[in-house]
């Protein structure tokens, strides 16, 4: 007899459907009593309307603007500043920014009754790219002027993230080459010198490409840049092309050395950005590093062939005084170059450059040497920077960074590493101690020159335009 059969299934079966008749609903889920299933969506309690697209585009706008000049090479002022300004410009609320070395976070709340709209973007390849950064600064302000619309300002930031570079990689690889060679004729070297060091610098430039195209980190980059530029000064004094091979050593080491992160480091930690400053110069501590260990390995490699690779500053008259000032100049703008400035800035770039080797030329006959020395010829860069950027309504950075490669202590670091290879422990750690102080003295003096000339700027234009305090067109909250 099977269980169906047995005495009670039956009974056990019918409490088991009242049971279920009590607490399951044999009706389908999408169904409620009393109301056909088309009409459902009229009972439901609504969901919260979208957020409006237009509002999402403008937030995602502000967003990709401070990307584009995060990833090349502007400040974390400038950079949170611009995404201010692109948020007002928009019609939105001032958002909460918070930018550090590799990533952006936006917040915005345009409706208090509604969630806030939040981004995240993280930037993992970083280049400086001065044209890109003129061109968003002239976007921002003509959006901020009215002179173009929501669309139009979408369209051109869309052309400014796909531009190529203004210049093709054969003309900078010029550039540094041009620039180590200017970097040669103001320490006193000769033209032979000059244009042994071009020719090693543009090696090392095509070497870096050739390795950064197969991934090697950039530590390593240079250390085999420091290694090439100490062995190719060798080189050349055995053959007789040059006899010095310290300034060979110092005019590549100059264009290697990121300066626009050095000051761009010292402006973020004395901005109040410490992580990122911290960061940034952590970065010049990095690229400095590979150098130093390059060229120490080409000392070391050079005193066991024989090779004298003492130092050789040149001698300076008052008949060098041109020549160390042109070449100032010329420096400034193949630096501009390699920064991808566009045209417009090259002049300001070489007037500064100008400028600030004048000024140290001039007082360092009179006994203001050193530290003291280059900051006060960095001021003058720094100010006559701010100065000629603003006429040209561009970013300060763009004419004041390629103006100060000239006063980078390329020689000094080299004499430090040159003194430490040959035993002089005490002597080498002072040198480069006084290397570093220079390159901190640099980045902040331009800062300083920065901060005076801000209210300087705001007061004269307030006596030209005392309703808005500036000029017809500008926006008042762009990075100045």
């Amino acid at each position: 007899m099977t269980w169906d059969e047995q005495p009670g299934t039956e009974r056990w079966r019918r409490v088991r459907r009242r049971v279920n008749r009590v607490w399951a609903d044999d009706d389908p889920p999408t169904l409620i009593h009393g109301v056909p299933p088309l009409d459902l969506w009229d009972m439901r309690r609504p969901l919260p309307a979208p957020v409006d697209l237009e509002q999402q585009a403008s937030f995602d706008f502000a967003h990709r603007v401070g990307a584009v000049m995060l990833a090349r090479g502007a400040s974390m002022e400038d950079v949170e500043a611009s995404i201010r300004a692109a948020a007002l410009a928009m019609g939105l609320p001032s958002p909460e920014v918070d930018v550090t070395f590799t990533s952006i976070v936006v917040s915005v709340r345009p409706d208090p009754a509604r969630p806030p709209l939040t981004s995240v973007s993280v930037v993992r390849q970083r280049s400086d790219d001065h044209s890109r950064l003129a061109d968003t600064h002239q976007l921002l302000i003509a959006l901020a002027a009215g002179k173009l619309d929501r669309t139009g300002a979408f369209d051109r930031l869309a052309r400014i993230e796909g531009r190529p570079h203004p210049y093709g990689p054969n003309l900078v690889t010029l550039a540094r080459g041009v620039l180590a060679g200017a970097i040669v004729a103001q320490l006193g070297g000769t033209w032979a010198g000059a244009i042994v060091v071009a020719t090693v610098a543009m090696l090392i430039d095509l070497v870096g490409r050739w390795l950064a195209r197969r991934r090697v980190p950039t530590f390593y980059l240079n250390v085999v840049a420091g290694l090439i530029a100490t062995l190719a000064a060798a080189g050349t004094t055995v053959i007789g092309a040059q006899q010095t091979p310290s300034l060979v050593v110092a005019g590549s080491i100059v264009v290697l050395l990121p300066g626009g992160t050095l000051v761009n480091g010292v402006r973020d930690a004395l901005s109040g950005y410490v992580v990122t400053g911290t960061a940034r110069v952590f970065e010049v501590l990095l690229v400095v590093s590979g150098l130093v260990g390059g060229v120490a390995l080409g000392l070391s490699l050079s005193r066991a062939l024989g090779v004298d690779m003492s130092v050789d500053p040149g001698m300076f008259g008052l008949d060098a005084l041109p020549v160390r000032v042109l070449s100032a100049a010329v420096a400034a703008v193949a630096a501009a170059v390699t920064y991808y400035a566009p045209y417009r800035l090259l002049p300001a770039a070489a007037l500064s450059g100008a400028l600030g080797m004048l000024v140290l030329s001039v007082v360092q006959p009179v006994g203001l040497t050193g530290v003291p020395g280059y900051a006060l010829a960095a001021f003058v860069v720094g100010l006559s920077g701010y100065v000629l950027a603003n006429a040209q309504r561009a970013l300060p950075m763009m004419v004041v960074v390629p103006g100060i490669l000239s006063l980078l202590p390329g020689l000094t670091l080299y004499t430090g590493l040159l003194e430490l290879s040959t035993g002089q422990a005490a002597e080498g750690l002072v040198t480069m101690v006084d290397a570093g102080a220079r390159g901190l003295a640099i980045a902040a003096a331009v800062l300083v020159a920065e901060l005076i000339g801000q209210p300087v700027r705001r007061r004269i234009q307030h006596r030209a335009f005392p309703v808005a305090g500036r000029s017809p067109g500008e926006p008042p909250r762009l990075p100045a």
